[in-house]
């Protein structure tokens, strides 16, 4: 094609019609330009239907992440609600008996809350989203910052279960119940001593604020889960509305 106009334009220059080859230059140059726009336009076009097909994506993921996070959520409810329940039939025997006798179902229920439940968030998307820059691709903006905003307080979440767990149970309540009363397995001699030990008013309120303090991490970490699941779902409705 190329050559084909040189050689027009050749001619004309022979044949010493300089104005047409003039006019012919231009009229080319702008064909080329209007070439170059079309090229540019076609390629903004691919790119944008690329980036809208890629968003598509991203969310399609980020709902697979949040079904997976109600599931996380509710592994952790169960876990949390088990141990409220021992917790409070602890407190329910003490307020009964007015004393914190020790046998092998208080040993068992004693060693079953020094286990915590490590909660589990489900990111992946986003984390690729952020550390790409990805998260651009979102177009809405409201969407967008409901994205942000929730896996922020996901993170914050997270972060204050994790805190809790290691300062509150494995530190203080685990290792001053296993310390101060025997939870292994039922063993007669080591339950008598732990019986007498509990004799000590002060031990007895040592026991009885440790229970209190695990309750109330428990008590702290449902009411998280279920603040959490609602907004999980939330944003989960608006992910599913934009895709539709």
């Amino acid at each position: 094609m190329i050559k084909f106009f040189r050689k027009i334009r050749q001619n004309l220059l022979s044949e010493g019609k300089t104005g047409k080859y003039f006019k012919y230059a231009t009229g080319e140059i702008v064909l080329v330009v209007i070439g170059i726009l079309i090229a540019l336009q076609v390629n903004t076009w691919n790119q944008s239907r690329l980036e809208i097909n890629k968003e598509k994506a991203y969310l399609r993921n980020i709902e697979a992440d949040l079904k997976q996070q109600l599931s996380y959520i509710s592994i952790q409810l169960e876990h949390e609600y088990e141990h409220d329940s021992i917790g409070q039939m602890i407190l329910d025997r003490y307020n009964k008996e007015k004393v914190l006798r020790l046998d092998s179902t208080l040993s068992q229920q004693l060693n079953a809350l020094t286990i915590r439940n490590t909660f589990i968030k489900a990111d992946p998307t986003y984390q690729d989203l952020i550390s790409t820059g990805n998260i651009r691709l979102i177009k809405d903006e409201k969407l967008r910052n409901e994205i942000l905003s929730y896996y922020m307080e996901l993170e914050r979440i997270e972060s204050i279960m994790m805190n809790n767990n290691l300062l509150y149970v494995d530190e203080m309540f685990a290792m001053k119940i296993i310390h101060n009363v025997y939870i292994g397995k039922t063993n007669e001699r080591l339950i008598k001593v732990s019986n007498q030990l509990m004799q000590d008013p002060k031990q007895e309120m040592l026991v009885m604020n440790l229970l209190d303090i695990r309750k109330s991490i428990t008590t702290g970490h449902i009411q998280f889960m279920n603040e959490l699941k609602e907004k999980t779902e939330l944003i989960q409705e608006s992910v599913q509305q934009y895709t539709q």
